[in-house]
């Protein structure tokens, strides 16, 4: 749109220049001093001439009469020539001429600015009616967003209630009855699977509901990393900046934007954890300006082409973690490429 504005502002001054050139092609007829100069007699008819001279040079034509009529400079050299000879008869027929010449010229006058502004005005239309254009489409799509990004949180808030279910039913259900079976039993390698069995279950109940959040995020960030490290045997280094922690903003978000932001650092480590390959994942939390705060995920694995990877159907995490940083008004970046390892980014709001 900005565009159009600077083309419609340009040819509206093409216009004007085009009418500013053609306003004044000729100087007014030189018929009127001609006749004055006929009609004197001898002593004043010198005088005169000698007027008349000087105001037909005035009328010089210009570079753009001569372009459209090179009559007009042959007409003007007549005159002169006339005047210098001393051939009224000759200056005569050429006055008339240019005379003739003269409403030739301002009936192209006319010509031109009809058509210059005859242009402008179909600009105008054709700029009024993309601007017209982008505005309902700007609405329909920002409608359009709306009910997307309220289908989205509705979908994880859906999400997350099922896995909180789910968290729960396991520990109400399946933790007591090994509890119990650990119990009964007497042979000490079924007391170990069954503790095992338990202790997995136990970490899948935490994956599924993070008990940590209710600390704050900071606590909840440090028993992430420290569970995925001891569960993938990666080493997972994590960083928060003292101010970060200190910041009453940061100590203090809601439950919804603390999942949030729990969930995309879970999504982005677990994606590290099974897919690059590397050896070792820093992940740094500090401030970014007064009003946000950033996450960096970083690892020396082999990477992904993300534009590639956005596409296919089995990458939802990656979409999750875009739409749950949209949630929070936030915005995930990720800067990989092959053989160069991944960097993302997660720009939030305090």
């Amino acid at each position: 749109m900005a565009f159009l504005l600077l083309f419609t502002i340009s040819l509206a001054g093409f216009c004007h220049e085009a009418q500013k050139q053609t306003k004044s092609l000729l100087a007014e007829t030189l018929s009127q001093k001609w006749l004055e100069c006929e009609s004197a007699d001898e002593g004043e008819y010198q005088k005169l001439l000698k007027d008349f001279e000087a105001e037909v040079k005035k009328a010089a034509p210009s570079v753009t009469v001569t372009y459209y009529f090179p009559e007009a400079k042959v007409i003007h050299e007549n005159i002169l020539e006339g005047i210098r000879d001393g051939d009224r008869q000759k200056i005569a027929e050429n006055v008339l001429s240019w005379e003739i010449l003269q409403k030739s010229l301002i009936n192209f006058q006319l010509e031109q600015f009809y058509y210059s502004y005859g242009i402008l005005i179909f600009v105008i239309i054709v700029v009024a009616s993309l601007f017209l254009l982008f505005v309902v489409l700007y609405l329909v799509t920002s409608k359009l967003r709306k009910e997307n990004q309220t289908y989205t949180r509705e979908m994880i808030q859906m999400q997350e209630t099922e896995r909180e279910r789910i968290s729960n039913e396991l520990h109400d259900t399946v933790c007591q009855d090994l509890r119990e079976l650990q119990f009964q039993l007497k042979e000490e390698k079924s007391v170990v699977l069954c503790q095992k069995i338990a202790s997995d279950v136990r970490d899948t109940c935490y994956a599924l509901t993070p008990s940590d959040l209710r600390e704050g995020l900071f606590e909840a960030l440090v028993s992430l990393c420290e569970f995925l490290k001891k569960q993938s045997g990666v080493n997972i280094i994590l960083f928060v900046q003292d101010e970060l922690k200190n910041n009453q903003n940061f100590r203090n978000f809601s439950k919804e934007k603390n999942l949030n932001i729990y969930r995309i650092v879970q999504e982005i480590l677990n994606n590290a954890v099974k897919h690059s390959g590397s050896e070792s994942i820093s992940v740094l939390v500090r401030t970014l300006d007064e009003k946000n705060f950033k996450i960096i995920v970083s690892d020396e694995g082999k990477g992904f082409d993300f534009k590639t990877a956005l596409k296919k159907k089995k990458h939802f995490g990656l979409k999750n973690i875009q739409a749950r940083s949209e949630n929070i008004g936030g915005k995930t970046v990720f800067n990989s490429a092959a053989g160069e390892g991944t960097q993302v980014t997660v720009v939030v709001p305090l």
